[in-house]
C-alpha cells in the first residue's frame, strides 16, 4: 500500500551488477515528501546504487522489483518502464564528481540546460538562473567558465544546476568530498533551502557532523541491506548497529555518550547538555553566553 505522503516508494528492489557482484539484496524504502534523508554507510554498501534506482539511472535487476515515483501532480511513475529525462523532471541527480555532469562554457548556459529542456519560460528563467547562483555562493559568476573554478564551486554550480529545475526531489551523491568545513556548510546551506520550500533532499554523505545537524532521516546500509533507519537520535544512538557500518557518529555524540549525557549529536546540543547537568536550575545561561564552539 502506498504512504499518502510518498514521494519514493522501492519495493523489493534487488541490483546485481555485470560479474555477479549483488549490490542491492531485496530493499523496501519509502522516502516521504519534504524529508532530509542522508543515506550512510561504508564503501560498498550500496549508497550509490540505491540512489540512482530514485531516477532511473540504474533499474531494478529482479523481475519483481520496483521504484514508484509520486509527482506534484498525483501520478505515479515506474522508473522501470519511463525514460530517464521523464524522470528527471521528478528526481535530480548530482553526482559525486561534478566534472562528470558540467559541459557548458559558462554558468549561465549550465543552469539554463535543464529548465529550457522542460519548457521553462525564458524570462521568468533569467530570474531563477541568477537567484540560483546566488543561492549557492556563485552570484556574479554567470559569464564564468567553468574551468575557471574550483573544485568546490564546481560542485556547487552542480547542484545549483539542478536546483534551478525545482525538482521534486534532489539527490546529491557525497555533496562535501573534499570541500573545507566552509565550503561543506554553503553546500548543505544551499541544499537546506530547496528543503525549506517543501522539497525532499537526499544525500549520501560521510561526514557525520553534517548529516546529524541538517538531515531528518538516516538510513544506513550494509552489503546491499538497509541496517538501521530513522531520526538521527535514533540511529546514532545504535553503536552496535553502527559498528557494522564502520560508521561513527558525530564526535559531540560520543563526547556526550561517554560524560553520561546520550541524546546529543551537534556540538551545540552537547554544549547545551553539559550546562544543564552542571548548572542549577534558574541559574541556566544560553549557549552565547558560555561561549559559540567553532
Amino acid at each position: 500500500m502506498s504512504h499518502p505522503d510518498a514521494v519514493i516508494e522501492v519495493a523489493d528492489v534487488e541490483h546485481t551488477y555485470k560479474g555477479n557482484t549483488k549490490a542491492l539484496a531485496g530493499v523496501d524504502l519509502t522516502i516521504g515528501r519534504g524529508e532530509f534523508v542522508a543515506i550512510i554507510g561504508k564503501n560498498g554498501s550500496g549508497k550509490t546504487t540505491l540512489a540512482k534506482h530514485f531516477n532511473g539511472l540504474l533499474r531494478p535487476t529482479n523481475s519483481g522489483g520496483a521504484v514508484r515515483l509520486h509527482t506534484g501532480d498525483g501520478r505515479t511513475i515506474d522508473t522501470r518502464g519511463s525514460r530517464l529525462h521523464h524522470l528527471a523532471a521528478t528526481v535530480g541527480y548530482v553526482f559525486q564528481n561534478p566534472d562528470r555532469q558540467i559541459f557548458h562554457d559558462t554558468c549561465r548556459e549550465e543552469l539554463q540546460f535543464g529548465p529550457r529542456n522542460l519548457g521553462a519560460d525564458p524570462a521568468a528563467l533569467v530570474h531563477q538562473v541568477s537567484e540560483t547562483l546566488e543561492l549557492v555562493g556563485l552570484e556574479g559568476r554567470a559569464e564564468v567558465n567553468p574551468i575557471h573554478l574550483s573544485r568546490g564551486e564546481r560542485q556547487r554550480l552542480a547542484i545549483a544546476s539542478t536546483l534551478v529545475m525545482g525538482c521534486d526531489v534532489v539527490v546529491v551523491d557525497e555533496p562535501t568530498t573534499g570541500q573545507d568545513r566552509a565550503e561543506s556548510r554553503k553546500i548543505l546551506d544551499s541544499l537546506a533551502h530547496h528543503h525549506a520550500q517543501g522539497r525532499t533532499v537526499v544525500i549520501i554523505s560521510h561526514d557525520m557532523a553534517l548529516v546529524a545537524e541538517y538531515a531528518t532521516r538516516v538510513i544506513a546500509m550494509r552489503q546491499g541491506h538497509v541496517l538501521a533507519d530513522g531520526t538521527p537520535a535514533e540511529v546514532f544512538s545504535q553503536r552496535e548497529v553502527l559498528q557494522e557500518t564502520n560508521i561513527r557518529p558525530p564526535q559531540a555524540a560520543v563526547l556526550a555518550a561517554e560524560i553520561g549525557l546520550p541524546g546529543a549529536l551537534t556540538v551545540d546540543q552537547a554544549v547545551r547538555s553539559m550546562r544543564d547537568a552542571l548548572l542549577p536550575a534558574g541559574s541556566r545561561t544560553t549557549v552565547s553566553q558560555i561561549g559559540e564552539v567553532e
